[in-house]
């Protein structure tokens, strides 16, 4: 590296990083609470209960996933536009991923409203799970409508250095919901006692009311995000919806696809067994909440080179994309120190589960931690770095083609040909990261990514 990292990394800089990074980081650690939260309390009810959240679970994130990336997408043009301070460049991005997202996620609406038995059946075998996942499927289906709204305005407020407000209404959402959750599931003070459909009620409703109060807030107070009625007017240039269409779509489908890759993991753990997809649904939350932290630091990265790519301050951008890498894995090392030192207590939380599930938990925990030392680096350089200069397709081929010519041959193979124990076949899937290391590295290393989106 050509330059110091004292240098790069000064006063500034971390009062930046902090703005961003930190809101980002809360809000995302927010929503991998209200999982980690839902799955805690939902574990009380036993395994099948557990991995029927899983079954049922795992498609509405390949969605969700999409619509992360959509907003994501939407992120990289609003940042650069702030960047070069155009407010309307900005709200028109926010429109179009609204009225993006609202369409897209209306075919897997009325499928999981409609037809969820179809869905989870894919990824479990006893009738029991797949009785309580389409029922809980069905009920948070509706859950999709909302985050087609929330997410491209949460990415909208954190392009503009307004991040904090997307964590107030999220910590609003998650008391709303494990206030709701134990309620319902277990029907303390009087409420009926609902077990795992209380707790899709539960979800259903904490993530409206968010939405409804974060659209209020936006509405009543004259945001300048809010669109004016040229906005919607100007949304209809070919030329503008094409060059939106252009940066976001890589990112859409690279969540898709990814997402989808994700869903084929849990489909071979479910056919594995019960006793393997309810493991995995457990260490699923824990692994979201960590990753919450790279996430959040991708975040901050992605508004804040795209602030000086919009600026085509080009030699500004290139530094501090290095710094957020060495924060990421630094950051990783810690979780992984005090997550291994916590083991014990953590499991315990799920004692209600078989024990023979719980040795099985305590193996795949170990790679687990093995596994946030990869992503830390793998998160923050695509999500922050390469797509902070539109890099979009690049890392659509990257993603995918660790996932599906890595990653999910070696599960399968694992899984069904060599007949191996979880935890190998588990330790097979999370080679993908480690090979995704080196191409991201070098992507970066190159300067490719840097590029000034805003000029059309």
């Amino acid at each position: 590296m050509t330059f110091r990292l004292q240098k790069t990394a000064d006063a500034d800089f971390f009062k930046r990083l902090a703005v961003i990074t930190v809101p980002a980081i809360l809000q995302l650690l927010l929503n991998s609470s209200r999982v980690l939260i839902d799955t805690l309390m939902i574990a009380q009810l036993g395994d099948n209960t557990v991995a029927a959240v899983g079954a049922a679970g795992k498609p509405f994130f390949v969605m969700l996933v999409m619509l992360l990336g959509l907003s994501g997408g939407t992120g990289i043009l609003a940042s650069q536009y702030w960047g070069e301070k155009n407010i309307e460049g900005v709200r028109k991005s926010i429109i179009l991923s609204v009225l993006l997202s609202s369409f897209i996620v209306i075919p897997s609406f009325l499928l999981f409203r409609f037809a969820p038995h179809s869905v989870v059946k894919l990824a479990a075998k006893d009738s029991e799970v797949i009785t309580m996942g389409r029922e809980y499927l069905s009920i948070i289906s509706f859950n999709l409508i909302c985050q087609a709204v929330i997410l491209p305005l949460y990415s909208g407020l954190r392009s503009i250095n307004e991040a904090i407000k997307c964590t107030i209404f999220g910590v609003i959402g998650v008391i709303i919901n494990i206030t709701l959750n134990y309620l319902l599931i277990f029907g303390n003070f009087g409420f009926p006692e609902l077990g795992l459909k209380g707790a899709a009620i539960a979800t259903r409703t904490s993530i409206l009311i968010e939405a409804v109060l974060l659209v209020s807030y936006l509405g009543f107070s004259g945001h300048i995000l809010m669109p004016k009625i040229n906005s919607f007017i100007n949304i209809f240039n070919l030329a503008d919806i094409k060059h939106f269409v252009k940066i976001t779509l890589p990112v859409v489908v690279n969540g898709l696809v990814w997402a989808g890759g994700i869903y084929i993991y849990f489909i071979i753990y479910g056919n594995m067994g019960s006793r393997e997809l309810a493991v995995m649904t457990v260490l699923s939350p824990l692994e979201s909440f960590c990753v919450a932290f790279f996430g959040g630091i991708g975040i901050g990265a992605g508004v804040m080179l795209g602030h000086h790519l919009g600026r085509r301050d080009f030699q500004k951008a290139w530094r501090e994309s290095w710094v957020f890498v060495v924060i990421s894995f630094l950051t990783a090392i810690i979780l992984a120190v005090c997550l291994f030192a916590i083991k014990g207590k953590l499991l315990h939380l799920f004692h209600k589960l078989d024990p023979e599930t719980l040795i099985m938990a305590g193996e795949e925990y170990i790679i687990f931690l093995l596994l946030l030392l990869f992503k830390s680096i793998n998160v923050v350089v695509i999500i922050g770095v390469l797509r902070s200069g539109g890099d979009t397709r690049f890392c659509l081929y990257l993603d995918a083609g660790c996932q599906w010519l890595v990653g999910i041959p070696l599960g399968f193979l694992g899984a069904f040909f060599w007949k191996l124990p979880l935890k190998w076949v588990f330790a097979l899937v999370i080679t993908e990261e480690f090979v995704k290391i080196f191409i991201c590295l070098h992507r970066m290393y190159s300067r490719r990514w840097m590029k000034n989106l805003t000029s059309g």
